[in-house]
């Protein structure tokens, strides 16, 4: 055995030259041969550099068009909250606001329930019949004795939902408690009911 050591080439290398020979045979024999594939990592390079090249337009054009259309003026309406008032109950008050009719339900006014007639038990009555009809009765008491038939009264301010009122149970248009004839001035501080002789109707 002698002392030089030949090197076994590699499998790849093999395969290599047995390719390069198996080329050379077919060109001998005219027969053309398809060309190598470009490596992968090449193609998807080439590939993801177009593709940052069109991101990079595209973002370029959107700048553009979004910049030129926030330069328009805002030409929303604003409405100040404050121009609309408010009852102590939390609803908000008959009227016209902004173009907007709000509206009123009876059910969240609260009512004082007034004998105003001197029948006996009247006012507690009432205020049974009406809390059974869903009405949030505040308190009961007398209001003298000249009412000659069931009215609303209301204090200052309360006027709208004293309207409320006085049209759900069907009685005629309310009356300011100042106005009302033998009722006292601080018989409520919001909307009473002064029984008369006719009740609730």
């Amino acid at each position: 055995m002698s002392g030089v050591e030949t090197e076994r080439p590699t499998r790849r290398e093999s395969e290599r030259d047995l390719d390069e020979w198996f080329v050379r045979r077919l060109e001998d024999r005219g027969i053309p041969v398809r060309p190598k594939r470009p490596p992968t990592n090449r193609v998807l390079a080439v590939a993801s550099i177009a593709v940052a090249t069109l991101a990079l337009l595209w973002a370029f054009s959107a700048g553009g068009s979004h910049s030129s259309s926030t330069t328009s003026p805002d030409t929303t309406p604003t409405t100040n909250p404050s121009t609309t008032p408010t009852n102590p109950t939390g609803n908000t008050t008959g009227g016209k606001t902004g173009g907007k009719k709000t509206v009123i339900v009876w059910s969240n006014v609260p009512v004082d329930v007034l004998n105003g007639y001197g029948g006996a038990g009247a006012a507690a009555a009432a205020e049974q019949q009406l809390s059974s009809e869903g009405w949030k009765v505040a308190s009961t008491g007398d209001a003298g004795t000249a009412t000659a038939e069931t009215i609303v009264v209301y204090a200052p301010g309360h006027k709208p939902q004293a309207a409320a009122v006085a049209k759900r149970l069907g009685l005629g248009a309310p009356v300011a408690i100042a106005d009302a004839t033998g009722v006292p001035s601080d018989a409520t501080t919001g909307v009473a009911i002064v029984l008369g002789p006719n009740g609730l109707g």
